[in-house]
């Protein structure tokens, strides 16, 4: 985003270029272009940051230093990227007009460009309107603590917003993406607050079955609001028989599990009424409003929610950072089966060794754990890969395994029908584990492959 800069009185920018020129500057931005000019008597700097960016719309590394007299500084790095590690002290050489090299331990990095300190704007006020061209602009007023500004772009920005700018060679103001580490850390804590509060699993399971339980109970009726709610969310919940008939079924059993709330919520989508979070959600909120004296696990219906945000929150992690801690797609599918209710846990995962193959090529691994009072703890673990398929169950009973292992030409030959070509069938009987705890570090945890 290349924001066009105003004064708080008469300055204006230079409208006429695509790449806009600060023509008259005053406060904060005059300041960070004079901190550009004294660099030129740098010789030996600290680099103490290093983050992704596009400048002139190529990609390239954002450098962050200071140099002996603790004056911070940026540069901008448009060729290889380079390792801060055992690379944080080094000797900077000027090449004319803002323009740098690096002498390294192993090589030297030439072309990179001087510019200012990275500073923080916050977004007082915004408005936005459309041009002749008919594209939305968006003009905000903000601040650096001391002086005011406004700029314009074509980038949509809010009150409350906190944009990360500085100033390049040519005076133009250039805003970098939303710092990563900021939202790590407010996921972190997020977490760290979801996770002593959650169901287990088998919670989970009865507190559904306790819910189908009141929902059909005659000695003391529910309140009708409260009657309401429960029935929204026990009809709600998929069908096994459903599911197995419609891949499209298991589609939106998936997106209502409760795992995607607030982007159904946010975008209206007509899926939100049928979602597992917002329902328990409205059944909470309902009960507490009616003051029911009724025995009601509203405590439990808290912590179930919490199960779900944990299981959101978990698989946020930021896919740049190598110390990131990955998670597969962990989803908890709560299933009707007659009248009986069982929760089913489902994990999603790309198989690293594929990730750089095309993404009709990529290998998904999916595991499945079922728990059901007639064939106790069995697991199901799939590997995909195009119409390639490989398939292993795991149980923990000998009655459960014989009966897995009758039904597997009946599977094969269902699978054959579809075009899957099976590489693989297999069960056996083993002591299954339970997943470890997920516990909150001190890494970022945001991750878009989910």
């Amino acid at each position: 985003m290349l924001p066009t800069i105003k004064g708080s009185n008469t300055q204006t920018a230079n409208q006429s270029n695509a790449q806009p020129v600060v023509q008259k500057q005053i406060g904060l931005i005059s300041k960070l272009n004079s901190e550009i000019k004294l660099i030129e008597s740098m010789s030996m700097i600290r680099l103490t940051g290093s983050e992704k960016l596009t400048f002139q719309g190529k990609p390239a590394q954002l450098l962050q230093a200071t140099t002996q007299q603790n004056t911070t500084f940026s540069l901008i790095n448009t060729g290889k990227p380079i390792s801060i590690s055992g690379n944080e002290n080094t000797q900077i050489r000027l090449n004319g007009a803002h323009q740098a090299s690096l002498t390294l331990p192993q090589s030297t990095a030439n072309n990179l460009v001087l510019a200012s300190r990275v500073v923080n704007l916050t977004v007082l006020s915004a408005t936005f309107q459309t041009n002749t061209n008919g594209q939305t602009q968006y003009s905000a007023q903000v601040s650096d603590g001391q002086n005011h500004f406004t700029i314009t772009s074509q980038t949509a920005v809010k009150k409350g917003d906190v944009l990360r700018v500085f100033v390049d060679n040519k005076n133009q103001l250039q805003v970098l993406p939303s710092n990563r580490s900021q939202a790590s850390n407010l996921t972190i804590e997020a977490l760290k607050q979801s996770l002593p509060k959650q169901l287990s699993a088998s919670e989970m399971d009865q507190l559904l079955k306790q819910l189908q339980s009141i929902q059909h109970s005659t000695t003391a009726p529910l309140p009708p609001k409260v009657q309401q709610a429960l029935t929204q969310l026990i009809q709600n919940l998929p069908n096994i028989d459903t599911l197995t008939q419609s891949p499209n079924a298991m589609k939106q059993a998936l997106q209502t599990s409760g795992q995607f709330a607030e982007s159904l919520l946010k975008n209206n989508h007509p899926l939100a009424a049928a979602d597992l979070k917002l329902n328990l959600s409205r059944l909470n909120t309902t009960h507490q409003e009616t003051s029911s004296i009724k025995p009601f696990p509203t405590d439990q219906i808290a912590n179930a929610i919490e199960r779900i945000s944990t299981n959101q929150l978990r698989h946020f992690a930021d896919s740049n950072q190598s110390y990131a801690q990955m998670f597969p797609m962990h989803i908890d599918l709560p299933i009707k089966e007659g009248q009986q209710n069982h929760l089913v846990q489902l994990d999603i995962d790309q198989d690293a060794s594929s990730k750089e193959l095309p993404k009709e090529e990529r290998r998904w691994l999916v595991k499945l754990k079922f728990d059901f009072e007639e064939t106790g703890r069995f697991d199901t673990r799939l590997s995909i890969q195009g119409n390639k398929v490989g398939i292993v169950f795991a149980a923990e009973q000998k009655a459960t395994q014989t009966a897995i292992r009758q039904h597997m030409e009946e599977l094969k030959q269902k699978l054959r029908e579809k075009d899957i070509d099976v590489e693989r069938l297999d069960v056996f009987q083993s002591k299954l584990k339970d997943d470890p705890p997920v516990k909150p570090k001190n890494t970022t945890l945001i991750d878009e492959r989910t």
